[in-house]
């Protein structure tokens, strides 16, 4: 399979060299003088500044290099921005790794460590961020320990999503779109004035997969449909010529037949869950064999306020953000068509947020930030529910109600002093408290007797706190080269994971990153070429387990990760880009005695379960199970991060050609993944796989009307969106199969 994928890679490369060379020759004899790459503002330090001045390495994306790229969604980022790797769970919640640092662990309560902002409002909930792009400005990827500014659990980076402000001129798009598996979609925008000091937008869109990417053999219905929808509301009021008033209301919305768990080969009972796919006339890849179709239905909302006021000196920004986020999941675990185990997962995230932040206007030697964070926080399962012939022999059901309750206060400070006119020194640190408590019970209804039990309350409360800070120095030798180093602290709370059984505290997970880099403008700003270098000392590193249906969060005690990364775009001429970026990455456990290892059944002869220990998760005697594994705990010292590939790269460009009817346009994006291991025992592990993303566009001569001729995932490449190995077996989700359509719009 590698050696099939190197060649893939090798041929997809060649190709993409053949296709810039003609692109360049064909543009030599005509193209006119251009000015090169413009500068990118972004305020990854709070403030706008050109992102070749900042000293984090950063990724930043404007929308059209989003439609280049083929990126609707948070989770195609990871085609776009070296180092980071996006997968999901239980097909609802989103997981990045950025640089090795990111989510294993899932559940209410467990925040990203690589945070998500959208319009300054931070969202909290990991089955909050998957994000639709239609209506997004930029996205700009931070990467590394983000401790000072936007310390609330940013160990790993920090993605700032920033959605189209509203305009005074009129101004508006709308599309529609139809591809593949019965996919329709549709969406605007609109921006104008209200008054000479108020304006408006709007935005709306909506998207059906009405066929799913495979079929539930057993019952017959389809699998992975999808409907979603989003609307977001958006009002400036300009209260003085130096106030500031934007209020942000959204609403979102999917449903689906997810999560697609399947077995690889053998399921709890011993059978080939291949074999029965096939010999029912289905497709391994895609379609399951499942006794229920699985359900998904995802919410969320929520509204802020941002009151921004310039004063001589400073600038003072306060926004006030609520959010309600819910998800409900109901699937099948064991891997059978028997009714053994079914899981219903009702889980809710409700959060306000308040920041103030006071930022210096002064152009002079000194800049500063200082600020304040308070979060509130409710999240649970209510309830978590199991049912099947495991649980009162399939007359009953066991909820677990759960509520973990936080209380977050931080102040911060950051500034930069100019030691020259080429040299800054930076220096920032922040406090963080965090108060977290949880209330979980359990309620058992027996259908056999009509009694229904509920157990006492657990309660339990604990406070978390811990500074961050950063330092670092730049230099720039001159406008076009620009060099940093930097020491940054990242610190990720502690919590609880109130629906295991017993309940588990997860201790605070600190890291210490140190980081050399490059920011380089050459060839009169033509090329952009910007190189970081790292090293990360990770302590308590949560891990996800599943057992029995039920998530499990726990600690590994270290980890140690070291790399480098390089993002490059090229401006061959105003009409001809390049973008392409590369990541390498070496993330491995330090100290890790207490993971849990899995060991398929049936056991091998003479295997001996240590001293001390069960099979966890397993019903009866492990000795005479046919199928799934045996979870025991057992030492990965030694052993790679969960999710983490070691290479990832892209390439990637667009093409505009101008004629008497229009501009066409010619994009396309070539995404690697040399493959990853998905347990902490090295076991399961997805080989390397490729993605190639292109598009056809045609502009009217006004550039108001167009057509897209789309496809992703051309090559058809197959690989999976999670893997995991539970004592049910081994199993996961597919990624996208090849899909593709067309789309028209209209912008003005």
């Amino acid at each position: 399979m590698k050696t099939l994928n190197a060649a893939r890679h090798g041929a997809a490369m060649l190709a993409s060299t053949i296709l810039v060379t003609t692109f360049a020759q064909a543009q030599e004899a005509s193209a006119p003088p251009d000015s090169g790459l413009e500068e990118v503002i972004v305020t990854a330090q709070k403030r706008e500044e050109n992102a070749q001045d900042v000293p984090i390495a950063i990724t930043a994306l404007n929308a059209d290099d989003l439609a280049a790229a083929g990126t609707t969604s948070t989770v195609d980022l990871k085609s776009v921005v070296p180092a980071l790797n996006i997968t999901t769970g239980v097909a609802g919640f989103g997981m990045p790794r950025l640089r090795g640092i990111g989510a294993s662990g899932q559940g209410p309560g467990i925040e990203n460590p690589v945070a998500v902002y959208i319009d300054d409002v931070y969202y909290g909930a990991t089955f909050g961020n998957i994000q639709s792009l239609f209506d997004t400005a930029q996205v700009v990827v931070s990467k590394g320990p983000q401790g000072t500014l936007y310390g609330r659990n940013t160990t790993g980076g920090l993605i700032q999503i920033r959605t189209r402000d509203p305009e005074f001129d009129l101004a508006g798009k709308a599309q529609i779109g139809y591809g593949n598996y019965d996919t329709a979609n549709g969406g605007f925008f609109l921006t104008g004035g209200l008054s000479d000091s108020v304006a408006m937008s709007v935005s709306a869109q909506y998207d059906n997969r009405d066929e799913g990417y495979g079929v539930n053999r057993f019952t017959g219905n389809e699998v992975m449909t999808s409907e979603s929808w989003a609307g977001r509301v958006k009002l400036l009021w300009k209260i003085a010529d130096d106030t500031d008033l934007r209020i942000s209301l959204d609403s979102s919305g999917r449903d689906g037949a997810d999560p697609t768990f399947r077995n690889f080969e053998l399921n709890s009972l011993g059978q080939n869950v291949n074999t029965l796919i096939r010999n029912a006339g289905g497709d391994p890849d895609y379609d399951i064999y499942s006794d229920v179709d699985p359900e998904l239905h995802a919410r969320q909302s929520g509204g802020s306020v941002i009151l921004e006021h310039d004063f001589d000196a400073f600038t003072f920004k306060s926004v006030t953000a609520y959010r309600d986020t819910s998800l409900s999941t109901y699937f099948d675990p064991d891997g059978t068509t028997l009714p053994r185990l079914r899981i219903f997962n009702d889980n809710f995230d409700e959060q306000f947020t308040q920041e103030i932040d006071l930022i210096s206007t002064d152009d002079g030697a000194f800049k500063w930030t200082v600020g304040a964070f308070y979060m509130w926080n409710s999240a649970g399962q209510d309830p978590g529910r199991t049912t099947g012939l495991t649980t009162f022999g399939g007359n009953g059901y066991s909820d677990t109600i759960t509520d973990v309750r936080l209380n977050s206060i931080s102040g911060f400070a950051e500034g930069t002093y100019a030691l020259t006119d080429a040299t800054n020194v930076t220096a920032g640190i922040r406090y963080t408290n965090d108060e977290r408590e949880f209330e979980a019970k359990t309620v058992t209804y027996n259908g056999n007797t009509n009694v229904t039990t509920t157990s006492p309350a657990i309660r339990d409360m604990r406070t978390f706190g811990d500074p961050s800070w950063k330092l670092s120095i730049d230099h720039r030798f001159s406008d076009q080269l620009m060099v940093y180093a930097s020491y940054n602290r990242g610190f990720r709370s502690g919590t609880f994971v109130p629906q295991a059984t017993p309940v588990i505290q997860l201790e605070p997970e600190e890291i210490d990153g140190y980081e050399v880099g490059l920011k380089s403008d050459l060839f009169d700003q033509h090329l952009r070429l910007n190189v970081a270098g790292y090293y990360y000392d990770q302590t308590n590193v949560q891990v996800q387990q599943v057992i029995a249906g039920v998530n499990n969060v726990y600690n590994a005690d270290g980890a140690e990760i070291y790399g480098a990364d390089a993002d490059l775009i090229l401006s061959v001429t105003d009409n001809f880009r390049l973008f392409g970026g590369v990541g390498w990455t070496d993330a491995t456990y330090t100290d890790f005695t207490n993971a849990i290892i899995s060991v398929p059944y049936p056991l091998p002869a003479g295997f001996a379960i240590p001293a001390g220990q069960t099979c966890l998760g397993t019903f009866g005697n492990p000795f005479a199970q046919l199928g799934g594994n045996c979870l025991i705990r057992g030492d990965a010292s030694g052993n790679q991060l969960q999710n983490t590939p070691e290479m990832t790269g892209s390439f990637g460009g667009s093409l505009a050609i101008p004629t008497g009817i229009g501009t066409f346009t010619l994009a396309a994006n070539y995404y690697y993944n040399d493959g990853f291991v998905a347990t902490a025992d090295e076991r399961v592990a997805q080989d390397s796989y490729s993605l190639v993303d292109a598009s056809v566009t045609w502009r009217d001569v006004n550039e108001r009307m167009y057509v897209r001729l789309w496809g992703n995932n051309l090559a058809e490449e197959y690989y999976r969106s999670q893997l995991s190995a539970t004592n049910s077996g081994d199993n996961g989700t597919p990624g996208a199969p090849r899909t593709y359509g067309l789309t028209l719009g209209v912008e003005f």
